[in-house]
């Protein structure tokens, strides 16, 4: 795995709606393990790679570039910078939070998200719930630097802060779905130099998190045959996640193959046969929900449908600034699908 380049991406800002830096870190990466890349009216990021049959499946393999993350919505007197969600952040991790704020002209301002200090407080208001109008961001510059560097509607980030935990597991802002996008991104690579059947389309798209909304457009163009979303899936293996009633998943057990409405029933199963027929570390899920989550139900409804699977990398603590991912489960999931595409030809349906 490239190490580097996973440092980029989560070094990369892309708030839902302002993705354009992540997918042009994206589009570079890629560009020389493909035959073309171009970005869409919407910001999607498209790589092909051509095969050598017009008969064989043509395969979407994509994951979204946007991040959870805020909006200014107004600039205070005083020059505190109040703002708005943009995806749904858990608001109980914002006080004490980092945060960047990017300018239009690219530049970036530190801030971080303050409060009335608990010392100060009624006992009320230390019981009450934490919400995005109660908060505000200090960047410690003086209120009339603050008006004239940072306009309403400017995107704003968590900052970044990439750490490592023990030999395999990374804790880091905008895993979701950083991962995801890597893991397109290395099975691009991986694949370069096979002669393959089927064409090949990686796909960087854009504002997942507030309706999986760029999906729906680059569906509709490419029209794949078969279109696998990756994306995190929620890690049950922490306190007050009972199996009985989320499913078992647990960080290092290797990917996780989803069954469910937006699964395609076939495609699953021969993602099954091929992680066990390769020693691929997989796991099965229900998932906690029949459908949602993930761009698969938006693209499966695309034209006259399309089959569609969402594989899944374990992540704790989805959606706070410490999401936490194992790196084997990425390898997990690059192997499968270099192994997927490799076949892609000759697979047949069940």
């Amino acid at each position: 795995m490239d190490n580097t380049f996973l440092n980029e991406l989560l070094d990369t800002i892309g708030v839902s709606g302002f993705e354009s830096e992540v997918c042009q870190v994206f589009a570079d990466y890629v560009k020389e393990h493909v035959d073309n890349v171009e970005i869409d009216t919407m910001g999607n990021t498209i790589a092909k790679r051509k095969g050598t049959s017009p008969d064989s499946p043509t395969i979407m393999i994509e994951a979204h570039a946007d991040e959870i993350g805020f909006q200014v919505l107004h600039i205070g007197e005083s020059g505190y910078v109040y703002i708005r969600r943009n995806g749904g952040i858990d608001e109980q991790c914002l006080p004490g939070a980092q945060v960047i704020i990017q300018t239009h002209d690219g530049g970036r301002i530190n801030g971080v998200i303050g409060k009335k200090p608990i010392h100060l407080q009624k006992t009320e208001e230390r019981k009450s719930t934490v919400e995005v109008h109660h908060i505000w961001v200090d960047t410690g510059l003086p209120a009339g630097e603050v008006r004239s560097r940072i306009a309403i509607a400017s995107p704003v980030a968590f900052a970044p802060n990439m750490i490592r935990l023990g030999e395999h597991r990374i804790a880091s802002r905008a895993l979701d779905n950083k991962i995801g996008l890597f893991v397109v991104s290395q099975v691009l690579k991986r694949i370069a130099a096979k002669q393959l059947l089927s064409d090949i389309f990686g796909v960087a798209s854009v504002q997942e998190e507030v309706g999986s909304r760029g999906v729906v457009t680059v569906g509709y163009h490419i029209n794949p045959d078969i279109a696998i979303t990756v994306d995190l899936d929620f890690a049950t293996d922490v306190p007050d996640c009972t199996p009985s009633r989320y499913g078992m998943v647990s960080l290092g057990g290797g990917v996780v193959i989803p069954r469910n409405a937006d699964s395609n029933l076939s495609l699953s199963y021969q993602m099954e046969n091929l992680a066990k027929q390769n020693d691929i570390p997989y796991q099965l899920s229900a998932r906690p929900h029949a459908t949602g989550g993930t761009n698969t139900s938006r693209l499966q409804l695309s034209r006259n449908g399309i089959k569609t699977l969402s594989l899944g990398i374990p992540c704790r603590y989805m959606h706070t600034p410490v999401e936490v991912c194992d790196l084997r489960d990425v390898s997990s999931a690059i192997n499968l699908l270099v192994t997927f595409c490799s076949n892609s030809g000759i697979m047949k349906e069940e």
